[in-house]
């Protein structure tokens, strides 16, 4: 019989997909989402093993209410009686996964951290900074994408055990598809991604190119005026947000990747523009140089330098390819993070 593993997360997130499509081949795979469903995740946890308690959560915090839900999730818990417990999300899910843990006697606690919710939201404020330390100190293990986010999180609580890994990839594909003179941003349309720094610099350093702006957030307007006021209307195009397909395409297709946040752990969307080869421009922050190397097999952004002046390696894409294959595949990943958490 096989150990009963639950997943605390968003049942609608391509990240918790591509986890439970992993656990399944060395656990009884159980989910609880606030959140719903997709339907694929379906196709490998049976709906007995899936509860949905309908409660709205952000990654972007403001998640107080959901203590009212820690009774029901309690109680499922203690029905299930798993042998893990494993919470996606410290300011959600992982602070209610904190408060659960002692509903089941010997069970081992895992905390996945994404990004914001270890690198942004503990320093808004003093509350927020308490949640992740209390929800980390609960944790057995913590997973985490970066080795500068890992480090982030021993400063909240001391060497916790930690692994390391991206949410990679099930295999490595690579473009054959002749490039195009394309410039793709896909980060979420925020002030926190400096989609206006990327703009206001496309228009002075890379003549002759084409801007592709994919996903939404609030700026979108203010960004589309932006680039009216800059009569650049003709080279740059707002696609809003892709499918996956969709999303593939504009990698295969584009020449450059550019993604400038202040702060960051490893980007998924980093990763899949080294997958199809094109040159990544990213901001010279820790995060990144754990994957890029200036004037290698990418780019460090710098205001004042044209596209025409940006020089890597001629063989960066293969580079990239080896890069990923040794870092990034993640049915390994997941094997080998099974091994840990089993010991």
């Amino acid at each position: 019989m096989q150990n009963k593993y639950l997943i605390l997360g968003d049942g609608r997130s391509p990240h918790i997909l591509k986890w439970v499509k992993e656990l399944v081949l060395y656990f009884d795979v159980y989910l609880i989402s606030l959140n719903g469903v997709a339907d694929e995740i379906l196709e490998y946890i049976n709906k007995d093993n899936v509860f949905i308690l309908n409660e709205h959560t952000s990654a972007t915090g403001g998640n107080h209410k959901l203590i009212f839900k820690l009774l029901q999730i309690r109680k499922r818990i203690k029905q299930i009686e798993p042998d893990y417990i494993n919470a996606h999300y410290l300011s959600s899910y992982g602070f209610l996964g904190a408060l659960s843990k002692s509903s089941v006697k010997s069970v081992t606690f895992i905390q996945s951290t994404w990004g914001s919710d270890v690198l942004l939201e503990p320093f808004s404020n003093f509350i927020r900074k308490y949640i992740a330390k209390f929800a980390l100190q609960k944790a057995d293990f913590v997973t985490s994408d970066s080795w500068y986010m890992a480090d982030i999180v021993h400063q909240f609580v001391g060497e916790k055990e930690t692994i390391v890994f991206p949410f990679g990839f099930d295999r490595i594909g690579e473009s054959k598809m002749e490039k195009e003179k394309l410039v793709f941003s896909n980060r979420a349309l925020k002030d926190f991604y400096n989609i206006r720094d990327i703009i206001e610099w496309f228009e002075k350093h890379a003549d002759g190119y084409r801007l592709i702006i994919a996903n939404e957030g609030k700026e979108k307007n203010n960004l589309e005026i932006l680039v009216k006021q800059l009569d650049l209307s003709t080279r740059v195009l707002f696609v809003g947000y892709l499918l996956e397909e969709e999303q593939k395409l504009y990698y295969q297709k584009a020449k450059y990747y550019i993604s400038i946040p202040d702060s960051d752990s490893t980007s998924v969307s980093l990763l899949e523009a080294m997958q199809y080869g094109a040159i990544p421009i990213v901001s010279n922050i820790l995060a990144n140089r754990e994957w890029v190397l200036d004037g290698v097999n990418g780019i460090y952004f710098d205001s004042n330098k044209k596209l025409d002046e940006i020089k890597v390696e001629e063989d960066f894409a293969k580079i990239n390819q080896n890069i990923l294959k040794n870092k990034a595949l993640f049915p390994k990943s997941i094997k080998d993070f099974v091994a840990k958490v089993r010991r």
